[in-house]
Order: C-alpha cells, then structure tokens, then sequence
C-alpha cells in the first residue's frame, strides 16, 4: 500500500530488545481491537435506532389503517342509507347486505354478516331501529375481527353483574 513494511519497524526494536517487538506488537493489536470496538458499537446504535424508527413507522402505519378502515365504513353507510336521512333502517340494512358485492365488501372487512337481523341489534346501540353514523362505525369496528380475551371477560363481568342485581331483586 506504499505504507512502512512492519519488519522495517520491528526489525530495529529488536536489536534493542525482544520486550520491545512484544509491547509493540501488543500496542498494535490492543489499537486494532479498540478501533474495531468503535466501530461495531456505531453499528449497533444505528441498529436500535432503526429499529426504534421501525417501531414508530409500525405504530403509524397502524394508525393510517385505522382511519382508511374508518373512512370505508363511512362511505359503506353512505351507502346503506338510500334514502340520505343520516340513519340506517333494518329493511336498508337487509337489502344491501343481501347484496353480492357488500356482503363480499363487508367479509373483506374482516366482518361476519350472516345474520343480519343480530348484527343490525348489535349495531343499533341505543335500541331506536335506527342506526346512525356513529353507531355504525364505532359497532362495525367493536366487531371486526375474532373475540379477543377481554370481550370475553368484559361480558363475564356484565354477565356476573345481572346476576348479582337478579338476586338482589
């Protein structure tokens, strides 16, 4: 590389002494190792710090899904609610759903609507047969997906707690 050869340098120590080509051999070594040191600590601090960037992008990420989901609800609704009145009626819900392309729509939600007349009760949080906006996402939302352990125990809790006020009565 056009540098010093190391026979040049140590070939002088050790005329002097053998203990000098030792130190300096272990003073070459020990530089070696403390650069390598460095530069390994410098890779793994930009590793957790991508990973922690990857944790934040994810969260994000999960956060923009969530509002594209939202906003498909709402255009279904708009949807639904043939009449423009803001609310939602069994028979709007019935006949739209007993279509191919919103049923297939809804399943693609993550969805199940195979009983519809249980799913409009679901949805109908207020019990007015009338089913708005907001009933309509936060429900279908309450609902996507699979029972997860706190649903189950929320309705234990309920469960336990019309017990105890049947009881009582």
């Amino acid at each position: 590389t056009g540098g010093i050869s190391w026979v040049e340098v140590i070939h002088p120590l050790s005329d002097v002494s053998d203990s000098l080509v030792v130190v300096f051999v272990s003073y070459v070594i020990l530089a070696q190792l403390a650069v390598l040191n460095v530069v390994t600590g410098v890779f793994c601090q930009n590793a957790m710090d991508s990973a922690s960037h990857d944790q934040e992008l994810v969260t994000q990420q999960m956060l923009d899904n969530k509002q594209a989901y939202i906003t498909r609800l709402q255009d279904i609704f708009r949807t639904v609610d043939s009449d423009g009145s803001g609310t939602v009626t069994f028979q709007e819900f019935r006949d739209h759903l007993d279509n191919e392309p919103v049923k297939a729509y809804f399943e693609s939600l993550e969805l199940d609507v195979t009983d519809v007349s249980a799913l409009f009760q679901l949805l109908d949080s207020d019990d007015g047969n009338l089913v708005d906006l907001d009933e309509f996402v936060t429900g279908l939302i309450r609902l996507r997906g699979s029972a997860k352990r706190v649903d189950v125990a929320v309705i234990m809790q309920q469960l336990a707690q019309f017990i105890q006020r049947t009881d009582a009565s």
